[in-house]
């Protein structure tokens, strides 16, 4: 890149390192892959395309829109996986399985 500029490759990295250079850098980007109007055709184009029984246009809108995260699931025990007896692994099982449960009751299915 030093080059293309025609710069030394210190001064490059002497400005990479500065706040102002960065900033219009992460604009300059941002203007070109990361517009509104260019994200959104491609989201009405994911769209347009799952809606026609496009499964994997489907799964990357819903991720795209962060509508297909899993739900963050933290389980805690003050011992160590090794420590525990069946009977509280068991409760740690049944626990994670009624949270899963639960959040598949929410899921909608659309036909």
């Amino acid at each position: 890149m030093a080059e293309f500029l025609n710069v030394d490759p210190k001064t490059l990295r002497r400005w990479e390192k500065k706040e102002v250079f960065l900033n219009q850098w992460k604009a300059a980007v941002d203007e070109v892959q990361g517009s509104p109007e260019r994200t959104q055709r491609l989201l009405d184009t994911l769209y347009s395309k799952a809606l026609d029984g496009d499964t994997k246009s489907a799964q990357l809108y819903l991720q795209a829109t962060n509508r297909m995260v899993p739900p963050s699931v933290t389980i805690s025990s003050n011992k160590k996986a090794t420590e525990l007896t069946d009977a509280e692994l068991d409760s740690l099982i049944a626990a994670m399985a009624e949270r899963e449960k639960a959040s598949r009751s929410q899921l909608k299915v659309v036909v």
